[in-house]
């Protein structure tokens, strides 16, 4: 297995140099999220610093968007767009789900729609972060059908501990772990959450994602109509 973090503003400012002597090899950062009630984006203070700390240090980078249900997720997806289409990331980029003020099939159609953007922009399928209980909760809601769409992405998963996660329809099992929220890493002055890879370098190839966002761009001021 490959160790990672994940990280976000309440890390605070980084030293991506001593992260990287400690043998953490990929991280997730926040990039973007709509807060509850707002219609304009929140961007990560910290989104700048940590996609070059990550880049300069070689270490695997990719993007993270934090879902919420009162934006329709294609334009959650194109502030996220808009937002990292520069940044130097080499991973695929996620959506974060933890959060959901709509379930099922209402919940999924959302999701699905911010993923097809997303990929389409990138020419990869974004990684998908939930954990076994929101997935089950809000996703599934007693129909398996409404998920056989998601069976083509990749999952992250939350489950803290040590012992490994259980899988979820309709993953065969979790590429990435999140195993810890309260780790201590050289150069992060924070607690921070603790990743691990579920296989080796020749397993992490098909997650490379290079961002060279060239086509697609969103008309100027697309995704403040919401």
């Amino acid at each position: 297995m490959i160790p990672g973090i994940d990280v976000s503003h309440w890390q605070k400012e980084i030293d991506w140099s001593l992260v990287k002597k400690a043998d953490v090899r990929f991280a997730f950062y926040k990039a973007t999220e709509f807060p509850p009630g707002k219609t304009d984006v929140f961007i990560d203070p910290q989104l700048g610093n940590n996609a070059a700390g990550t880049a300069a240090n070689r270490i695997h980078g990719a993007p993270y968007h934090f879902f919420r249900t009162h934006v329709p997720g294609e334009y959650q997806a194109i502030a996220f767009i808009e937002t990292v289409r520069d940044l130097p990331f080499s991973l695929a980029p996620v959506i974060d789900l933890e959060l959901a003020g709509k379930r099922g099939r209402q919940l999924c159609d959302q999701v699905l729609a911010f993923l097809l953007r997303v990929e389409d922009a990138f020419n990869c399928k974004p990684i998908i972060y939930t954990s076994g209980s929101f997935w089950r909760s809000y996703m599934i809601h007693d129909k398996y059908d409404n998920v056989l769409p998601f069976a083509g992405y990749k999952l992250w998963q939350a489950q803290w501990g040590f012992q490994m996660p259980r899988p979820v329809y309709p993953f065969p099992m979790a590429s990435f772990w999140q195993y810890s929220e309260t780790g201590r890493i050289p150069g992060v002055i924070t607690g921070v959450d603790l990743d691990y890879f579920m296989g080796d370098e020749i397993g992490l190839l098909p997650f490379l994602c290079l961002n060279r966002y060239t086509k697609n761009k969103p008309p100027a001021g697309e995704r403040l109509a919401v």
